[in-house]
């Protein structure tokens, strides 16, 4: 899978959408992600939950 980043929009496994607001890449921990879901929750998840990116923010 593609590097994910902020502001990216993924799929997770079980099917929600959301856009990644933080990237949490911290010595001795697991990559993580802070995905913000349309309702305005927010969750941390790994990678292993990310289906696929359906949408990714273009570099300038």
């Amino acid at each position: 899978m593609n590097e994910i980043g902020e502001l990216d929009v993924v799929r997770l496994k079980d099917g929600r959408e959301g856009t990644v607001v933080e990237v949490y890449n911290v010595p001795n921990c697991p990559l993580a992600y802070e995905v913000e879901f349309d309702d305005g929750r927010l969750e941390t998840v790994q990678l292993s939950q990310i289906d696929k990116v359906i949408w990714k923010r273009r570099s300038l």
